[in-house]
């Protein structure tokens, strides 16, 4: 048991030094020299009092994100390694919070799942680098799972029967991270949302009366989600991306394929074979189970090999964001089924579909977006990892030891062997920033025209991504007082 306590410790201490030490190692890139300008008179940052008028202007003209990009400009006007130890600090606290919804104190059972978690996370997270370690990324999405995620665990807990004890103080520094929570990132806090939303929905369902200081907190927190979508930039500039969005240009597509009648018949005979499953899973539950899972299982394992006979290396299996959301659905939707085929308690399976649900909403939303970066998929795929611990958890609980130590072990096996690729990965880019910024350095100020080459990447795991640079060529040139600045890769097309 003693072991198994030091096991945990150690978990989460090399979670916080892994995190550090790839922190050190990530270079400056796109967002972060555009945000070294003020958005009010796109000068340097030259004093922290300059940053709120610079968030208004950003609220008038980009977007809403104001509580996010405060910390982008705070920390860029800060020296780099105050972020590189609190940004590895921060993100070692979201993983800790994650586990928090899962422990029980069974040293054993809890190390596998805090193994688990950030297995899953470093496996299946689409632009880990984006996410954990870039420093405009990290403050706009993993910072956006830490805040609603401790925001959200008292709906859970309630929901779950864990009650929280809060005090006066604790009261009142809640409600303030409510309108954060809400305030935080679109699709980020629209996922909080509706995951405590329905918290409350199932606790009054159970006892006929809602948490009053939960539901005021839930209040605050849709305050603060009006507060960040109600920005101006929010609807001036954004006024085109319904009518050119992913999904009518997928309507346009599929109207030019398909008669009206086949599409008709498609969506008809969809709907005939979901209602078939529902008949099924209730008449025979077992049976719809297992057929469900077998489908499911079948269908990843055919994406797999047609990807693998598409591109075999490790660094563009493990980066391309369209399989990955299809595996982080699909381990969800088969432990689901494992779990309503085993009887699970209904509280745990109720709490893994809302999970998973909030986590789906947050990815659908970008159906009437223009685009969909690779980094916005952080919420799905920390909410269904989450519910994937709580269904395994839940499994454990119940006698079914044997799928916690699968996965535990399938995921750690594949984040250790990850693990090299990543740090090289990140080190190959880190040293040819470091050398790009000696040559940059070098002609500052001079007003110079420069070309360089573009930083090649591998994998998810460098924070830089080829192609970022194209759109901030402008900034860098500013940053350094150059003429112009391009990259070879871009001048060539």
């Amino acid at each position: 048991m003693k072991k198994a306590r030091v096991g945990i410790c150690a978990v989460f201490a090399l979670i916080f030094v892994l995190l550090l030490v790839f922190n050190f190692l990530t270079p400056m890139t796109a967002d972060d020299f555009l945000f070294t300008f003020s958005r009010s008179h796109w000068g340097r940052v030259t004093a922290p009092d300059e940053i709120i008028p610079s968030m208004i202007a950003l609220r008038q003209n980009t977007n809403g994100r104001v509580l996010a990009h405060f910390f982008v400009q705070l920390f860029l006007f800060w020296p780099r390694p105050v972020f590189n130890v609190l940004n590895a600090g921060l993100g070692t606290l979201l993983f800790f919070i994650l586990y928090r919804y899962v422990r029980r104190g069974e040293a054993g059972r809890d190390l596998l799942l805090a193994v688990l978690l950030f297995s899953l996370i470093f496996v299946l997270l689409p632009a880990f680098g984006q996410v954990f370690l870039w420093l405009t990324g990290a403050c706009n999405y993993s910072w956006t799972i830490l805040v609603t995620f401790g925001f959200l665990y008292p709906f859970f807990a309630h929901y779950m029967g864990r009650e929280v004890r809060m005090d006066a103080v604790t009261r009142a520094l809640y409600l303030p991270l409510g309108f954060a929570a809400g305030a935080w990132s679109e699709n980020g806090s629209l996922a909080m949302l509706c995951a405590a939303s329905g918290f409350l929905g199932l606790s009054w369902l159970r006892e006929k009366k809602l948490p009053r200081f939960l539901a005021g907190s839930f209040l605050v927190s849709c305050l603060g989600f009006l507060f960040l979508m109600s920005a101006p930039s929010e609807w001036s500039g954004r006024r085109g991306e319904v009518s050119d969005s992913t999904l009518t240009k997928a309507a346009v597509r599929l109207a030019e394929r398909f008669s009206p009648a086949a599409l008709t018949a498609l969506g008809a005979l969809a709907l005939l074979t979901l209602a078939l499953f529902v008949r099924l899973l209730l008449r025979k539950r077992t049976l719809g189970c297992r057929l469900g899972s077998s489908a499911l299982g079948l269908g990843l394992a055919i994406a797999l090999v047609l990807f693998a006979r598409r591109d075999g290396s490790v660094g563009a299996f493990v980066s391309d964001t369209p399989l990955l959301l299809l595996t982080a659905f699909c381990l969800w939707a088969l432990l689901m089924l494992r779990g309503l085929e085993k009887g699970l308690d209904k509280r745990v399976l109720l709490a893994a579909l809302l999970l998973g649900l909030a986590g789906l909403a947050s990815v659908l939303i970008f159906l009437v977006a223009v685009y969909f970066p690779a980094r916005s998929a952080c919420p799905f795929v920390c909410y269904t990892s989450l519910a994937d611990a709580l269904l395994l958890a839940g499994l454990w609980d119940q006698g079914e030891k044997a799928d916690l130590k699968r996965f535990a072990a399938v995921f750690a096996a594949l984040a250790l062997l990850l693990t090299p690729l990543a740090a090289a990965d990140i080190a190959a880019v880190h040293h040819q920033s470091v050398q790009r910024e000696s040559y940059l350095r070098s002609l500052a100020g001079s007003g110079a025209d420069v070309i360089v080459e573009p930083v090649v990447t591998r994998s998810k795991y460098p924070a830089t991504w080829p192609g970022d640079e194209s759109y901030f060529t402008g900034d860098i040139a500013r940053y350094y007082g150059l003429g112009d600045y391009r990259v070879t890769e871009y001048v060539n097309d």
